[in-house]
């Protein structure tokens, strides 16, 4: 644990935490099952409801910790979750079929004025429009990242996106 502590654990507003800060917050705060790896709960719905459930709730906010737009400071505590797939359109209730992000950018996705993007094995990204972006890059919310993280992260988009314009990788396009 001390090894890794500048990566070891942080909030869910992305400080980071050292290793006797975690074993505090352990011993003192209720901890879900989520960090824990204790009983397990159902992360995929399907169609069985539309709404996700407070594990898909946890899960997503402990994974993605924030709104997905790059550089919203929004914590996850005050964000929706969306699905990438409209529920009136089939769409399922699932973990990857899933998005986090604060009231303005879910009013702004559903209204057209960025795209989010499904990439398979990641968080979905985001494309700004060409007014914002004129190079057309996919992007990430990197705000909540360790700076290990966030770099990693960085990089698995620049790489997506080279993939994506080559031609070499599909990616699909969330319904506003």
């Amino acid at each position: 644990m001390q090894q890794q502590a500048k990566d070891f654990a942080v909030t869910s507003s992305g400080i980071g935490l050292s290793p006797g800060e975690a074993r505090a917050a352990l011993c003192t705060a209720g901890i879900y099952p989520l960090v824990l790896n204790g009983t397990s709960l159902p992360l995929d719905l399907g169609r069985t409801q539309r709404l996700f459930s407070k594990a898909q709730g946890r899960a997503i906010r402990a994974a993605y910790r924030g709104c997905s737009y790059p550089g919203c400071s929004m914590p996850a505590e005050r964000c929706e979750l969306d699905h990438l797939d409209p529920w009136e359109k089939g769409g399922r209730t699932d973990i990857a079929s899933a998005d986090l992000n604060c009231p303005i950018h879910h009013i702004g996705r559903h209204c057209g004025l960025f795209r989010t993007v499904k990439v398979s094995g990641s968080r979905p990204l985001v494309l700004l429009s060409r007014e914002l972006d004129p190079e057309q890059r996919l992007r990430i919310n990197t705000y909540f990242m360790t700076p290990t993280e966030a770099l990693a992260a960085e990089a698995l988009a620049e790489r997506m996106t080279t993939q994506w314009r080559s031609g070499l990788m599909t990616v699909e396009f969330a319904a506003a």
